[in-house]
């Protein structure tokens, strides 16, 4: 269940950091590491980000990323702590991108919380 939880959400995050990363982490199929990558670039895109917003995007998703990954050995309520982690993720976001990337990103991220509930209904 946390493997698809990250995987899923990963596609939210924008950003792949690396894909030996994401591997390592979570074992993606060389198929999955492709449309999560394919994934990123078209949002990437879709934000039309600067160079610098790049830089600050991914580095906020890297962090976004490591605080997952420590969702495992929680002893706070995992919902609860993923809902602070999210909190502060949007928060950094919304410093970074501009009012209408801020509205794009608001519309993937809801986007993919559907499709995200879409695969968890079809299991």
């Amino acid at each position: 269940m946390m493997k698809k939880y990250l995987i899923i959400y990963s596609l939210t995050l924008l950003t792949l950091l690396s894909v030996g990363q994401v591997s390592a982490q979570s074992k993606l199929t060389e198929e999955q590491k492709q449309e999560l990558k394919a994934r990123y670039e078209a949002y990437k895109e879709k934000l039309n980000l600067s160079e610098d917003q790049s830089v600050k995007v991914e580095s906020i998703n890297r962090t976004y990323f490591e605080q997952l990954a420590t969702l495992r050995d929680s002893k706070l309520s995992k919902y609860r702590k993923y809902k602070d982690i999210k909190s502060t993720r949007d928060g950094q976001m919304k410093a970074v991108l501009s009012k209408e990337q801020y509205k794009t990103y608001e519309a993937f991220q809801k986007e993919m919380k559907e499709e995200f509930k879409e695969n968890r209904r079809q299991q």
